[in-house]
């Protein structure tokens, strides 16, 4: 607490007293949710309240605080996110968002099955418009790192995660054998690539800000990347365990327009992608050890997404694809 407490941008609000406190504190009061690879803080500086995000770079994940830092400044810009206030090599601050709170699974639920028509609507417009936003030049940079136009549906951070698995011969859980093979089937179905728009790919609910005018904010960048628009759709479903019915009101509300039955089924294939992607953050967490989550924790982890996908697999199996 002392390093952010110390940090120069105070110094510009006059001699107001600096109190900071851990976000794990704040939890149920302001309704935020807790990272798994950085410190969070609250600061209240004078009449003026701030969020700080204090985290290294995370080479094994892919974490880049640079390009953390582009995709908040990239979000501000377009009014999805908080003013970026100071920034340095492991620190970030931003305003803090007063009158708003962290949604829930429980609020996504309520959205996606027709009891909350305006926080669906809200969620889709801020959806499209981040994925309408110029893709940072810093992010750029990471897609070319990991392969470049070799990067499949998934997004750069599972080819990342996957190569690194393979290398480490990852066998606790039967995930590798045949992978490679579903890959490929499951973006068969998907279709074909569209050009890489801004995507967050760590739309948990506690990511999306809800405002007091209705209005959604984006938060914690850390993961953002080029990409396909509909595999944020995709984290955000799985995630959130929407029902099949509550998948496509998501969809279709992003969409503008009905989801067809080939939409859904691709939509299908795409959820066994997310799931893949969060299994395998627990396998980089696991065989890394570099993440904030305990050896059993990370196990845990890994284990309830392998969970996730071997359902949406056999879901996805089962699927009627004449549509």
């Amino acid at each position: 607490m002392e390093r952010v407490r110390c940090l120069g941008c105070w110094s510009a609000l006059g001699d107001a007293e600096v109190a900071v406190r851990p976000v794990k504190e704040l939890v149920e009061e302001l309704h935020l949710g807790e990272g798994r690879t950085n410190q969070n803080f609250i600061v209240d500086c004078g009449s003026r309240r701030f969020f700080v995000r204090l985290g290294a770079d995370l080479p094994f994940f892919g974490v880049n605080r640079q390009r953390e830092q582009a995709a908040a400044r990239a979000a501000e810009a377009v009014g999805l996110g908080p003013a970026v206030r100071h920034a340095e090599a492991d620190v970030m601050v931003v305003d803090f968002v007063d009158e708003s709170r962290a949604l829930t699974e429980e609020d996504l639920h309520a959205a996606c099955d027709g009891t909350d028509g305006s926080l669906l609507k809200a969620l889709g417009l801020a959806l499209r418009r981040m994925h309408e936003t110029p893709v940072p030049e810093e992010l750029e940079a990471f897609l070319t790192a990991v392969g470049g136009s070799t990067v499949g549906w998934g997004g750069p951070h599972l080819a990342q995660w996957l190569h690194y698995a393979e290398e480490q011969n990852y066998s606790r859980l039967p995930l590798l054998p045949g992978l490679r093979d579903l890959i490929a089937e499951l973006e068969s179905v998907a279709g074909s690539l569209e050009p890489n728009r801004f995507c967050h790919f760590d739309l948990l609910a506690d990511n999306l800000v809800l405002r007091s005018d209705g209005t959604i904010f984006l938060v914690d960048f850390e993961y953002a990347a080029p990409g396909q628009p509909l595999m944020d759709l995709a984290v955000l479903a799985m995630g959130c365990n929407l029902t099949p019915k509550e998948e496509g009101h998501l969809l279709s509300a992003y969409l503008n327009h009905e989801a067809t039955p080939m939409e859904l089924v691709r939509f299908k294939a795409l959820r066994v992608l997310a799931a893949l992607r969060e299994t395998f953050w627990g396998v980089t967490a696991e065989l890394s050890q570099s993440s904030a989550l305990s050896d059993e924790e990370a196990r845990s982890y890994t284990d309830m997404n392998f969970q996730k996908f071997l359902e949406l697999r056999e879901d996805f199996h089962r699927a009627d694809r004449s549509a």
